[in-house]
């Protein structure tokens, strides 16, 4: 398998039902705009400081265990 690269404009990957489902919910029904969406977002928290080395639920001041649970898509939230 390939390294990735800096350059690359397109990738193709297999998305695991979880990871289409996210990408569904956060696009409304529309996985292309759910990755842009996606991508957004990261883009905010990186602003805010957010690093990967950091732990995203510190970052944010959430309980791990209150959302552990929580279901992407099934909020009923359009």
């Amino acid at each position: 398998m390939a390294s990735p690269q800096l350059h690359t404009v397109q990738f193709r990957r297999k998305l695991t039902d979880e990871q289409r489902t996210i990408l569904l919910c956060a696009g409304k029904g529309d996985i292309t705009k759910g990755f842009k969406d996606v991508l957004d977002c990261y883009a905010i928290l990186w602003r805010l400081g957010y690093r990967p080395r950091i732990d995203l639920c510190d970052f944010l001041g959430v309980d791990k265990d209150e959302i552990e649970n929580l279901v992407v898509g099934d909020s009923g939230e359009d």
